[in-house]
């Protein structure tokens, strides 16, 4: 199967995604301000005729985690990243953001996985956007947005614009 990496904020609807994808509840899910993904999962799913393991990673900005919880997340991260290098590498890391503004959380996770330390730009990465509920049109939002995302150095070889 091929090996997807999904990560994103906190709350941005990572794990509701990985459910999208498996068009069933497998990944646990809350509305709750508490988060729900506390260390990475991986899950087996079928879809358009191939095989993935999708790899649900936890939010790694949480207001409320202390700088030595946010290293352990990084940590955590960075060994599955390693994990699945030996197993033969990553095909793809989907990036969740919600609607809204670019954040500097927005780019640092994005420099985090595809440039400077984990993936080493070696991997293509599509955004998942998510928080689209209001938008008559969800490819509205990208073709209003696009530009921003250009501004700020976030290419992405396709994205996906979703309710999830």
């Amino acid at each position: 199967p091929k090996t997807i990496v999904l990560f994103g904020d906190t709350g941005a609807g990572k794990s509701s995604l990985v459910n999208l994808m498996a068009d069933k509840e497998v990944a646990c899910t809350s509305s709750d301000m508490r988060r729900c993904t506390m260390q990475w999962k991986d899950y087996a799913i079928d879809f358009g005729g191939d095989s993935y393991t999708v790899f649900d990673t936890i939010g790694l900005h949480e207001p409320q985690l202390g700088i030595k919880e946010y290293l352990k997340s990084v940590e955590n991260v960075y060994r599955l990243i390693k994990e699945l290098d030996g197993r033969g590498g990553i095909d793809l890391l989907l990036f969740c953001v919600r609607a809204g503004r670019v954040t500097a959380t927005l780019q640092s996770n994005y420099r985090l996985f595809h440039h400077e330390f984990l993936c080493e730009k070696k991997v293509p990465i599509v955004l998942a956007i998510t928080n689209l509920e209001r938008e008559q049109r969800m490819e509205t939002w990208w073709e209003r947005n696009q530009s921003t995302f250009d501004k700020y150095q976030i290419q992405v070889a396709g994205h996906a614009c979703v309710t999830a």
